[in-house]
């Protein structure tokens, strides 16, 4: 049979002026194929660092994880092999059904897989977790215990290996809590060898597990089955066993497992059929009689380990049909997202309207042969509105395009979406409805003003390129922020210096221009529309107003395409960053 097995685990996060914490101290133990382990210990015990060490989401500084013949901490899981259930539950897409959202995450695990392959998996999925009644039911609609159904079964849609659950089951109600513990005990009967480890805080139903881990300020204090906690920790109940851990220093707990840890491997017979776990729980009382070492019970796993472990692993699909995926779903959502695409539409027609409006009562100072300030100071002030609330239509379609579902993209990244992929996805939905607000706000203009100074393709073209690199660099802030809320605070700030450090407000002197320029994305957009007015008399009244450098439009160009690469290098550092 299968066996995972960990051993001499220790992991030290580093403390700015304070001693390194050690969240793991030689964490060891023994998990055999078709088992189901409950991980307990207080908070703060290391539970969720040990959780993320085995999903090869944390690098441990010292130990082994070995599984199938291979070390996991130099070469992890599989993303298929491994089956993660996050503890947030706001991972899922409120507007898919439950049916969509499990296809979705077949999609994009599976390379190959036709639709009729795709249905009926998704179709076994639906009934071993519990969900085929409600299958068409949006996943906004569903209670907490059948979001957490789903979580279970977005993670087995690959027939991963190894399936991981932290606090599963947090924030259920009693009976909704045994259900989940029962429901883990099938999925890893569902495939021959699989490895269900749960870590969770609840002390109420133990027994539905085959063997308890208790984990103490990182020690590991035991291991074995439930019915023996009350015996080794020498308390009446389950419950109390954390009044008692409390009594002794942690070290010392772990101390004194080290010393009988084979022994009661040996009696609890880990790695062997239930019905001999159940019978060598009847003889815990001789458990000190029996001794086998760690290496001989890992050998003897290895002579009978099983066609089933060398099964092969589901392909992931290729980089751009990832993307291809992601994309459409994300169309798909805004149309099923009434409030978004109304927003956006509102946008497309208000800005313009606002625009138009601060420039209406001005307009009879554009005059083609005039040299007067007031020429000069209109001219510049209606292409600053514009570039500005191009700017702020940027910032409202990007800004939250990541921040607002982290948990969805930490979960698929560790299902094997690669990050490439999600910020291709998210380009292709951000890029075509910024270009159209910012080519609409160029001709809505030019109609109602029957035409500005400048160069007519500058005026549409610049506009343009300056709301994409805006709208990269936004989504560039929102990779790397923990919610919505934060992201949108630091893009509003990003436009406010935008427009105070334009240049047009005030001008810049040329040293200190030069200086700031090049990091100011609305400078860009309208000095290389001015620029273009060069040989219109308005560009002497204009440099005497507004001393400050101008683009060329090649340049502007190009500088805009820089910010637009520099925000998409930044989303894709922040896609691929993982948070602990």
């Amino acid at each position: 049979m299968l066996m995972l097995d960990v051993n001499a685990l220790t992991h030290v996060i580093a403390r700015k002026g304070k001693e390194p914490l050690r969240v793991l101290d030689q964490v060891g133990f023994m998990v055999p194929g078709g088992h189901v382990l409950a991980v307990i210990g207080p908070t703060a015990s290391g539970k969720t660092t040990l959780m993320r060490i085995l999903a090869g989401l944390t690098e441990p500084k010292e130990g082994s994880i070995r599984l199938k013949g291979r070390d996991l901490v130099s070469r992890s899981l599989h993303p298929n092999e491994l089956g993660w259930i996050t503890t947030h539950d706001d991972c899922l897409h409120e507007h898919l059904t439950v049916r969509e959202s499990l296809m979705s995450a077949l999609m994009l695990r599976g390379k190959g897989l036709s639709r009729d392959q795709i249905i009926s998996k998704v179709s076994h999925v639906l009934v071993n977790v519990g969900l085929e009644n409600i299958a068409s039911d949006h996943v906004s609609t569903l209670a907490l215990a059948q979001r957490r159904r789903l979580k279970l079964g977005l993670a087995l849609v690959s027939d991963p290996l190894v399936v991981l659950c932290d606090d599963f089951t947090h924030g259920l109600d009693v009976r909704s809590e045994r259900e989940m513990e029962a429901l883990l005990r099938l999925v890893a009967a569902d495939l021959p060898g699989r490895i269900v480890i749960h870590a969770t805080d609840s002390l109420s139903n133990l027994a539905a597990y085959d063997t308890v881990l208790v984990l103490h300020e990182g020690f590991v204090a035991y291991h074995g089955p439930a019915k023996a906690l009350p015996h080794y920790f020498t308390v009446p109940t389950y419950d109390e066993v954390y009044s008692r851990l409390a009594k002794r220093p942690a070290q010392r707990w772990g101390d004194s497992w080290l010393r009988h840890r084979d022994s009661y491997y040996a009696a609890f017979k880990l790695g062997t059929t239930a019905e001999e776990l159940a019978a060598a729980e009847e003889e815990m009382t001789e458990a000190d009689q029996h001794v086998i070492t760690r290496r001989q019970e890992t050998e003897r796993q290895e002579k009978n380990s099983t066609v089933d472990a060398e099964r092969p692993v589901l392909p992931l699909p290729s980089l751009l049909a990832q993307a291809s995926h992601l994309v459409k779903r994300r169309w798909s959502l805004l149309r099923r997202v009434s409030r978004e695409w109304m927003t956006h539409v509102g946008l497309m027609i208000g800005a313009p309207l606002v625009a138009w409006l601060l420039a209406q009562p001005n307009l009879r100072h554009f005059q083609p042969d005039a040299e007067s300030w007031a020429t000069a100071y209109t001219t510049s002030m209606v292409y600053l509105v514009m570039i500005t609330l191009v700017l702020f239509m940027s910032l409202r379609l990007a800004s939250r395009e990541f921040a607002a579902s982290k948990s969805i993209i930490e979960r698929e990244r560790i299902g094997g979406v690669r990050p490439v992929a999600a910020l291709l996805a998210a380009l292709l939905f951000v890029l075509p409805i910024s270009l159209m607000q910012s080519f609409w706000m160029g001709i809505f203009m030019e109609l109602v003003t029957g035409g500005l100074p400048g160069q007519g393709g500058a005026r549409l073209l610049l506009p343009a390129l300056s709301g994409m690199a805006f709208a990269s660099l936004c989504l560039g802030i929102s990779a790397h922020s923990r919610n919505s809320g934060r992201s949108d605070s630091a893009c509003l700030t990003l436009l406010g210096i935008n427009v105070l450090f334009s240049g047009a407000l005030l001008g810049f002197p040329r040293l200190l221009g030069h200086l700031v320029n090049p990091f100011i994305t609305a400078h860009y957009g309208w000095s290389g529309i001015l620029d273009t007015l060069r040989d219109n008399k308005v560009f002497p009244a204009l440099t005497t107003f507004v001393r400050t450098w101008f683009a060329t439009p090649d340049i502007a160009a190009g500088m805009l395409l820089l910010h637009f690469c520099v925000g998409a290098v930044l989303a894709w550092i922040g896609l691929r960053r993982r948070d602990a």
